[in-house]
């Protein structure tokens, strides 16, 4: 009897530690991604404070709920237990999705479609959960209800995430020369699709709980890092590019790729002739301008015609030409020619080089040098 109480008592004080473990990481993260350099004063960064905010709610939200096991564990019975975790980790799944929504600047993603998106089906949750507790006998088709409908939710989310994320990579990439880097997103996505299916399967598989209780609070202490690290420059990039695709007027309709090319390709052949790619900083507005025809024609023309992206296409010329650089000019530094064509960054340079060729701009002028 002695043992047993020992090790309830064990097991107690661990679920406690444990709590109040969850409870101080994610106290800090929320006053750090709600308070830690938030701008306040730029209006055109409104959106990107409200992803803070957002996930700022998320995070207060896991304090809120860690508390409230603390004072009252969870221990009765499978029903309210499921019901209760359920609709916690839909309400902070939402949460966290939405703060990605807001994060690149999703036009179409307004208040609207915020509360549609979770205080509608938490809402939904709640009410159908109360009818469980009122009418035992249909405790099991409600669990199986709340799973479904938390499943589903979470697979919408990211999908409808992973889309918009998608749509933002492509216009970037069709608008300027280099963009930010936002392949951390896509993975952390993936990643906190995963935990929050899981979230479900912890209650009733055991080998689930220690990696899932490690993991959870490691990907949100990297997740409000990044946002809270997304520099105000790169959130510029992608509201920039938003401004100036709303400017520029829609083309009266879609070319067909004959008349593109004849109308275009001249004009391309000639700007690629005068070398005035090797320059840092292009947008395909700029280069439309230089071009003397529309960045929707233009876009349309490397899209559909030579079936690249601007940034594709413009890095590519600049590796092309960096490639004659490195076997005619061996006096002249990788860093130096990366430069003169316009990818004044290092990485970028060679990045982009093993892209184009399938190696780095050493192996590439090293492989030539000895072919001499």
């Amino acid at each position: 009897m002695h043992s047993k109480t020992t090790k309830m008592d064990k097991s107690q004080l661990t679920y406690i530690l444990f709590n109040f473990g969850y409870i101080s990481i994610f106290s800090i993260l929320t006053a750090v991604v709600t308070l830690l350099n938030m701008p306040k004063k730029d209006p055109s960064l409104k959106s990107y404070r409200k992803s803070r905010y957002v996930l700022g709610c998320a995070t207060g939200l896991m304090v809120f709920y860690c508390t409230f096991r603390i004072m009252m564990p969870l221990h009765f019975g499978d029903y309210i237990d499921f019901w209760l975790l359920s609709t916690f980790t839909l309400i902070f799944s939402w949460l966290s999705y939405a703060s990605f929504l807001f994060l690149i600047e999703t036009p179409r993603y307004r208040i609207k479609n915020f509360i549609a998106d979770g205080v509608i089906p938490a809402s939904c949750m709640l009410v159908a959960g109360g009818i469980g507790v009122l009418f035992p006998s249909i405790q099991k088709t409600m669990m199986v209800l709340f799973g479904c409908t938390y499943g589903v939710k979470c697979a919408w989310m990211l999908y409808t995430c992973l889309k918009e994320y998608k749509k933002c990579m492509k216009e970037i990439e069709n608008y300027y020369d280099e963009g930010p880097d936002m392949k951390w997103m896509y993975s952390t996505l993936i990643v906190c699709f995963v935990l929050s299916i899981s979230t479900i399967g912890v209650l009733y598989i055991p080998l689930l709980q220690k990696p899932y209780y490690f993991l959870l609070p490691i990907i949100y202490v990297y997740l409000t890092f990044k946002v809270v690290g997304f520099a105000t420059k790169k959130i510029d990039i992608i509201r920039r590019k938003n401004i100036e695709l709303e400017k520029e007027p829609e083309p009266v309709k879609k070319e067909k790729k004959q008349d593109l090319s004849s109308k275009l390709g001249p004009l391309v052949e000639e700007w690629i002739y005068e070398k005035k790619f090797c320059r840092e900083g292009l947008t395909i507005k700029d280069v439309a301008l230089e071009m003397g025809t529309n960045q929707n024609y233009l876009s349309q023309y490397l899209n559909n015609c030579l079936d690249k992206t601007f940034q594709v296409w413009l890095n590519t010329l600049r590796i092309e030409e960096s490639k004659s650089l490195l076997t005619s000019s061996e006096k002249m530094s990788i860093e130096e020619i990366g430069i003169r064509v316009g990818i004044p960054q290092n990485y970028n340079f060679s990045r982009w080089f093993r892209v184009v060729t399938d190696m780095t701009p050493f192996q590439y002028r090293r492989l030539h040098q000895s072919g001499k």
